[in-house]
């Protein structure tokens, strides 16, 4: 998530002093009087040293820039890709957000926003099962429908290659697939906690079964120009398969 001291006197004590002859009539005592005291100086205050306090240097935020719980409406900033606005939903799943997917050549219903750092970290939490070739719910980083990253919970049964229902990290540049797509398996079959660190062109994706232990998926080098992140549903040819979203954010990385 910001002792003065004070010089005390000692009291000064006057001394008669009586003398006496034999050879005289006696006479009054004369008193000695003390001398006066000295001048003693106030005592002048110390100043302390001056220090400087340095100005602290920019660092990652140690909370997210934004969080959206999707508790009932959309905070400020959202824009969809190709809606279709039959097919999503604030309200049928409170606290969720609901997308039933579509299939087609191009995403349907994408969710996005604009970032303001080069470096940044993107998480969510998805509930979502899925069951025929390439569907697929999860975190989106989009320049355009040509270049772009996707990491979500997806079915792909290719042999050699997928792992039926599992965790998919699929990057694409001019239009065609790049590199793994680093099919995992899971113990958890119907939801996921995802993660996507981007530092420069590095994009690492991560997933956890619990949202505090991370495991590293993969990672895939890639330039994005003026990126956009946000939430991807979609690729599925069968009617009615639906992906609950229950919170996106994002952090600045250093």
């Amino acid at each position: 998530m910001k002792l003065s001291m004070r010089t005390l006197a000692a009291p000064l004590i006057a001394v008669t002093i009586v003398t006496a002859s034999c050879a005289s009539a006696p006479r009054s005592p004369t008193a000695t009087l003390p001398p006066p005291p000295s001048e003693t100086s106030a005592p002048t205050a110390t100043e302390p040293p001056a220090t400087v306090t340095p100005v602290p240097t920019a660092t990652a935020t140690p909370y997210p820039v934004f969080w959206d719980d999707f508790d009932g409406e959309f905070l400020p900033g959202w824009s969809w890709i190709r809606e279709n606005d039959a097919l999503w939903s604030l309200s049928s799943e409170p606290g969720y957000l609901r997308i039933v997917l579509e299939g087609g050549r191009f995403h349907r219903n994408l969710l996005v926003r604009d970032v303001g750092s080069e470096n940044f970290q993107i998480m969510t939490h998805l509930l979502f099962e899925p069951t025929s070739n390439y569907q697929i719910a999860g975190l989106l980083i989009y320049e355009d429908d040509a270049t772009m990253v996707k990491l979500g919970r997806a079915y792909c049964n290719n042999p050699g290659s997928c792992v039926g229902n599992g965790i998919y990290f699929d990057a694409v540049q001019f239009a065609n697939l790049l590199g793994s797509n680093f099919a995992t398996d899971t113990t958890v079959k119907d939801q996921a906690y995802l993660r996507i660190d981007k530092i420069g062109t590095q994009l690492t994706g991560y997933y956890s079964e619990d949202g505090a232990n991370w495991q590293t998926i993969g990672q895939h080098e890639l330039s994005i120009a003026d990126p956009k992140v946000g939430l991807v549903a979609g690729q599925s040819n069968v009617v009615g398969a639906t992906a609950l979203f229950d919170y996106f954010t994002v952090m600045e990385m250093p």
